[in-house]
């Protein structure tokens, strides 16, 4: 029943005392999520981490050596492709320089060809030749020195009447040329262990010059031989 005041009041519902212990009034709390608890991966996962990690320092490690490496030969390139520009002659202080040794090896080679050989002007190669002359003669004798090269001249003369070479192309680098030849003569004295056949000859060659301060000293030629006994066989 309700309780009545003094003036006969009607009160509100009593209000029994909380409980002991209890707080009076406690403010609701807000729902959190739930929490997951951490849990470590077992031992053989994390023992294959340093694994993992080392293999990959080892291949970063060994890609980087390359790098550098490579590196180095490019730059140990660049520098020797400098020295060698550097070590060269600069081409407009040597160009003339270099025209007059083209010049002066072409006038001594074409002077070997038409005063020595077709002339026979031997008193000419102490001006054209160099005193260490070695020739590879035609006819597969070796000679060196003036004298040598004199008698040379005069052998194949006298095998072969009317001797003369012809130059059909030259080609001159400073102190080195090279020519195409054609050679002709009248068979009349012993050749290649040939008796004389009275017979002109013609065969082709090529021969290679080597010039040092400003003669002749080393000659090479090759002639074709085979077409030459052939000619002369024909007639034996």
């Amino acid at each position: 029943e309700d309780d009545k005041d003094e003036d006969g009041q009607k009160n509100g519902p009593v209000k029994q005392p909380p409980a002991a212990g209890r707080p009076a009034s406690q403010p609701r709390q807000a729902l959190q999520p739930p929490q997951h608890r951490y849990h470590a991966p077992p031992p053989s996962t994390m023992m294959a981490t340093p694994v993992y990690e080392a293999s990959a320092s080892a291949s970063t490690s060994s890609t980087s050596s390359n790098v550098s490496q490579h590196h180095q030969q490019q730059v140990q390139q660049i520098e020797a492709t400098a020295a060698a520009v550097a070590a060269a002659p600069n081409p407009s202080e040597s160009y003339d320089d270099r025209l007059a040794a083209i010049e002066v090896t072409r006038d001594l080679v074409k002077k070997f060809i038409s005063e020595i050989w077709n002339r026979g002007e031997v008193e000419l190669i102490p001006t054209v030749c160099h005193p260490s002359l070695r020739f590879n003669g035609h006819v597969g004798m070796d000679r060196v020195g003036h004298e040598g090269f004199a008698r040379m001249v005069t052998t194949v003369r006298e095998a072969l009447s009317d001797y003369h070479c012809e130059i059909h192309s030259m080609v001159v680098e400073t102190n080195k040329a090279f020519c195409r030849l054609r050679f002709t003569g009248k068979h009349s004295g012993n050749l290649l262990g040939y008796a004389p056949t009275g017979k002109t000859v013609a065969w082709m060659g090529a021969s290679e010059f080597t010039c040092k301060n400003g003669k002749i000293l080393k000659v090479w030629e090759l002639a074709d031989l085979k077409s030459l006994e052939e000619q002369l066989k024909a007639d034996t």
